[in-house]
């Protein structure tokens, strides 16, 4: 057998150096290292980003009860936008956020905006209809 330490074939290739075996220059080391670090900082911010909220159906009431109920107590925040995708086929991912006069997103002092993601099956009609096709809402 191939995988059989003891066999003849195995014996052969024990003597040799496989050509990945060999030592990694100190600068691709740094490199990998250095795309390692990368990739555990990301790993450790995807990590941080809570799951989207899962509703059914999302409706104009809710969206509204949020920008009024959840309204952040800073002065910067002057209005609420709603983002969604359309099209999808596992619903529309909608973003609701505070944002300023200049239509920006207020941050917290973390620099994470002011709001929610979620993932709604449905919009009801009249989301749909304020929509119209685009994938921005405004609400004043």
């Amino acid at each position: 057998m191939a995988d059989d330490p003891r066999s003849q074939d195995s014996t052969a290739r024990q003597g040799r150096r496989r050509p990945w075996a060999r030592e990694v220059p100190p600068e691709a080391a740094e490199a990998i290292v250095g795309v390692l670090q990368l990739l555990g900082g990301v790993a450790i911010k995807i990590a941080q980003v809570p799951r989207p909220l899962q509703l059914k159906k999302l409706t104009f009431d809710e969206v509204v009860r949020y920008f009024v109920e959840e309204r952040p107590d800073v002065p910067q925040v002057h209005h609420g936008a709603l983002l969604t995708r359309q099209g999808l086929s596992y619903g529309f991912p909608c973003l609701q956020v505070f944002v300023d006069r200049d239509n920006k997103p207020c941050l917290q002092p973390s620099g994470e905006p002011y709001g929610r993601f979620m993932v709604a099956r449905e919009l009801d009609g009249e989301l749909r209809g304020m929509f119209g096709g685009r994938e921005l809402i405004i609400f004043e």
